[in-house]
């Protein structure tokens, strides 16, 4: 089974990363905040999600900024990640998800499978994040401020292609 660790700091992407664990209840059984997490807790998963919201010019929660140097740390070879990021794409219109990106480069840095990748802009409206590569956002992007009521939808569809991603990653 897999984890998912995720930073916060006001509480929203807690909410999205316990509905993120209901849809994938076969494949991840932990849920934990980055800041009551260890390197060794994520050596130990062969399939990791990792996300968090984005704060000021495209930051890190304080959280996730506090255990990157852990990061340096894992050898992600072998292991499967999907990344999720919470954002405002109305307020933050020019760093809409940003933070995600600079997960994606670390996991991906040191070694990881990343997947569920490739998921589609359409549907918001933003200046410009950082997340997106090749025209896709590199994960999950919810936006709980101005469109919570697509949240569940969002969250459905994406499970989906982590479950057929990780079932040809792992196999």
């Amino acid at each position: 089974m897999g984890k998912l660790f995720y930073g916060t700091m006001t509480g929203n992407t807690a909410a999205v990363a316990e509905a993120i664990q209901a849809a994938l209840a076969d494949l991840i059984d932990e849920v934990r905040c980055i800041d009551r997490a260890k390197a060794d807790d994520l050596r130990a998963c062969d399939l990791l999600i990792l996300g968090g919201s984005t704060w000021g010019d495209g930051e890190l929660t304080d959280d996730w900024a506090d255990f990157m140097p852990q990061l340096d740390q894992i050898d992600f070879n072998g292991k499967t990640v999907a990344l999720f990021g919470v954002g405002d794409q109305v307020s933050y219109t020019y760093n809409f998800v940003s933070a995600m990106k600079l997960l994606y480069d670390k996991v991906k840095e040191r070694g990881a499978r990343v997947i569920a990748d490739k998921i589609s802009v359409a549907g918001f409206e933003f200046a410009h994040s950082e997340s997106v590569v090749d025209g896709a956002f590199v994960g999950l992007v919810i936006d709980e401020m101005n469109e919570a009521e697509l949240t569940q939808a969002r969250i459905e569809s994406w499970a989906q292609t982590v479950r057929q991603e990780a079932a040809v990653a792992i196999a």
